[in-house]
């Protein structure tokens, strides 16, 4: 290392939230806590030049920069901070436990496991997930959608109904789910964000999936009446 040549005192600033994706509605957990755990084994090499090295800021942030769109707002930050902590404080990975579990991180790392009822805006963290669920399956249904009938048979209305039916059934179930899981997290985010930070939120990563549905009801419209179809060739 070259800073002690420089400096008598020196940080490392590691992140546990923030610095991956540019938009992203749930923090990447793993990530965070696998380079923090990389900082601790750097700490532990030979190389490493303890007697100047003060201590590791853990940082977060939930915009890139001033024009950049929102991402991992903190909520969605929690089990990434108590891993991130946990590992910095054991070097125990715990890949095959649930990543989740406030109540064990926050006893790893000396703390009461009460003090997870007060994280503010926990319900958040939930509502999120929940949401994220929603978005993915939707995601899906919509690729299926589009993979099995492509504008081509679009165009000429020749899409097999009883598939059809069936997947925009299953679409609308969806957006039942999507419009309760929506609900639910306007009421937590208010307790904790102004409105322009929940709008924003919303027109970001939920508002897009949203109009994709409405498109698919429009584009699938002029085959739901069809029920005979011409033989190939269809031009």
């Amino acid at each position: 290392m070259i800073y002690p040549k420089f400096f008598n005192n020196i940080w490392a600033a590691s992140a546990f939230k923030g610095g991956i994706d540019r938009f992203s509605m749930i923090t990447n957990t793993t990530h965070h806590v696998l380079n923090n755990r990389q900082w601790l084994h750097f700490m532990q090499s030979p190389t490493f030049e303890e007697k100047y090295f003060s201590a590791i800021i853990l940082t977060g942030w939930s915009r890139f920069d001033h024009f950049m769109p929102l991402c991992d707002i903190l909520p969605t930050a929690y089990p990434s901070l108590l891993y991130s902590l946990h590992i910095l404080n054991t070097d125990q990975y715990l890949a095959d436990k649930p990543f989740y579990d406030c109540e064990t991180l926050m006893k790893s790392i000396g703390k009461y496991s009460q003090l997870c009822k007060l994280l503010p805006g926990i319900s958040i963290f939930s509502s999120i997930s929940s949401l994220f669920t929603v978005v993915s399956k939707i995601q899906n249904l919509l690729k299926l959608l589009y993979d099995t009938s492509p504008e081509y048979n679009r165009k000429h209305s020749f899409v097999r109904r009883y598939e059809l039916d069936s997947q925009l059934t299953e679409l609308k179930s969806f957006q039942n789910d999507l419009l309760s899981s929506k609900e639910r997290l306007n009421h937590d985010l208010s307790n904790l964000y102004s409105k322009d930070i929940i709008d924003e939120w919303f027109d970001l990563y939920v508002i897009p999936i949203e109009n994709q549905m409405y498109k698919a009801y429009i584009d699938f419209s002029p085959v739901f009446n069809i029920t005979s179809w011409v033989r190939r060739p269809l031009i």
